[in-house]
């Protein structure tokens, strides 16, 4: 168990640099790698209750890998709709990519609103909302961290999700 955060913080002085290591050998990439370590590390924040410290080494490496393989997905999925906008001009249709950055910002900077204003409307909200809906974390691992009930985990989703909709919803569907 890494029930403390002078424990977590041990844990991620001891294994960044093999996590970084194993990202920038696998990817390639700096900005990648750092990317990598640092969800590998909010993976570990959200679990670390739950695991074995003689099994942190091999749970950071999996999870990094993991986490590897799902951005290459992604990006191969990426490289798909490029592909496909290709043929759409090939084909003499008009495509205006420039729209569909400015498109793609709108949606960025609406997310990041609607982020910031959950977080100041409540914190605890916010939180849960991030740990489930952005790190995969189980509800389960979330109510037994934080000491609360799971009935309150899901009451802080739905209500998190309320609050969204009530005040995003317009410009959400004018998108």
């Amino acid at each position: 168990m890494l029930n403390t955060e002078d424990k977590f913080q041990e844990i991620y002085e001891k294994y960044k640099n093999l996590v970084m290591k194993v990202a920038f050998d696998m990817t390639g990439d700096f900005h990648i790698a750092q990317d990598i370590c640092q969800e590998t590390f909010l993976k570990l924040y959200g679990y670390q209750n739950d695991l074995d410290e003689s099994r942190v080494k091999s749970w950071l490496m999996v999870v990094a890998a993991n986490l590897i393989r799902d951005r290459f997905r992604k990006n191969s999925r990426r490289k798909e709709v490029l592909d496909e906008f290709q043929e759409i001009a090939d084909s003499g249709e008009e495509v205006n990519c420039i729209d569909a950055y400015l498109d793609q910002l709108d949606r960025r900077d609406l997310k990041h609103r609607m982020l910031e204003g959950l977080r100041k409307k409540n914190p605890n909200w916010y939180e849960v909302f991030i740990l489930v809906e952005y790190l995969d974390v189980p509800r389960k691992v979330i109510a037994k961290q934080r000491g609360i009930a799971l009935s309150t985990v899901d009451s802080y989703l739905k209500k998190s999700m309320k609050w969204l909709k009530e005040h995003y919803q317009k410009e959400y569907d004018e998108l």
